[in-house]
């Protein structure tokens, strides 16, 4: 951390003000008695990111740290710029200030702290960066609908060890409006959530967008699963984790069906399990089953190229809006998601 030192530009280090009459050199002494006082306070206290640098060392202990110093500022529905900007530096996450989440970037690192705490890992794999405002869309949406949930940041905090790693930069489109500004957007990219166990590997996975109830259901499972796993080895892990897939699956399936049914449609042909090839990728249209979300938006261009009806009948927009109207509480959100939302749209408008 850096230090300050007092200089005197004469170079007389006695700062006693060389005053004849007693009245001002009393009241100039004073004066620069009590700048020298306030300049050794500020000096004395680390920036902010010097701050947020020293604790991000330490993991979710140095982010406590750092909230109980600052408690009293991050009460504020919007704290300063440079305490969110530190609190984004410690996290290696945008708006931390309102998940109050720790990320680790280091999968090693977090192997690590998954093998001491037990818990698992939930790694989330993006376009750009979670840390900077433009990441992909989903990361996005991550960051103000599920993350500042108050019961989707206590379970994270409390149960899984975070990390994120960026898979490639997320395409970007400039709109120029030729009269000095500009407006910056990302284009396309996707994220999805892997759940590791401590020694990185997969055990689940959460792909594209989910509400906030929706997430947590799915966190739980995975939870479970990977707890179970811990306590096996070999063919016996294998055999678990198979059948979980499994019943997963089964699942799914089920509750398309009793989806569908309620909407009087027809189910369409089982959900195919996705190749076992590492070298031939799967179909789009197989593949988009793994994250139906997602699927909504790309779907018109795999339905043309592929010219499949039964899928298209299943997830043209109609669909999919009565499906939604089934599962609206899941998609609420809580009053930290929602002043997080105004409070960007706030700082938006005042931008351009």
């Amino acid at each position: 951390m850096g230090t300050c030192k007092q200089t005197n530009p004469s170079g007389n280090n006695n700062l006693q003000p060389q005053l004849h009459h007693p009245m001002k050199a009393s009241l100039l002494t004073s004066t620069i008695a009590f700048t020298l006082t306030l300049a050794t306070n500020v000096c004395a206290q680390p920036s902010l990111e010097q701050e947020a640098i020293t604790l991000r060392p330490l993991g979710p202990k140095g982010l406590q740290q750092f909230l109980n110093t600052h408690r009293k500022e991050l009460t504020a529905s919007l704290p300063p710029k440079p305490l969110r900007e530190a609190l984004d530096r410690l996290c290696q996450q945008r708006d931390c200030y309102a998940s109050r989440l720790y990320w680790y970037t280091d999968l090693e690192k977090a192997k690590a702290a998954a093998a001491t705490s037990g818990k698992p890992i939930l790694s989330l794999r993006l376009l750009g960066n979670l840390d900077r405002d433009l990441s992909c869309a989903n990361s996005r949406f991550f960051r103000v609908a599920l993350y500042p949930n108050a019961e989707v940041s206590k379970a994270l905090r409390d149960r899984f060890i975070l990390h994120w790693q960026s898979v490639r930069p997320v395409p970007k489109v400039t709109i120029d409006f030729g009269d000095g500004r500009k407006l910056e957007r990302t284009l396309t990219g996707n994220s999805i959530h892997y759940i590791l166990d401590a020694s990185g590997r997969p055990i689940d996975a959460i792909p594209g967008l989910y509400g906030p109830q929706a997430f947590l259901r799915q966190l739980q499972q995975s939870e479970t699963a990977a707890k179970t796993a811990a306590t096996k080895t070999g063919f016996e892990r294998d055999s678990y984790l198979r059948k979980y897939y499994g019943d997963r699956l089964n699942a799914t399936q089920a509750q398309w069906s009793a989806d569908l049914t309620q909407l009087g449609l027809k189910m369409p042909s089982r959900l195919s399990r996705l190749g076992s090839s590492t070298t031939t990728p799967p179909r789009a249209d197989i593949a988009g089953t793994a994250a139906m979300t997602k699927m909504v938006v790309e779907n018109p261009i795999v339905s043309s190229a592929l010219n499949q009806r039964t899928l298209a009948q299943i997830t043209d927009r109609s669909t999919w809006e009565k499906l939604a109207q089934r599962y609206t509480n899941d998609a609420k959100l809580d009053t930290r998601s929602i002043a997080l939302i105004q409070a960007k749209a706030n700082r938006d408008r005042r931008a351009f």
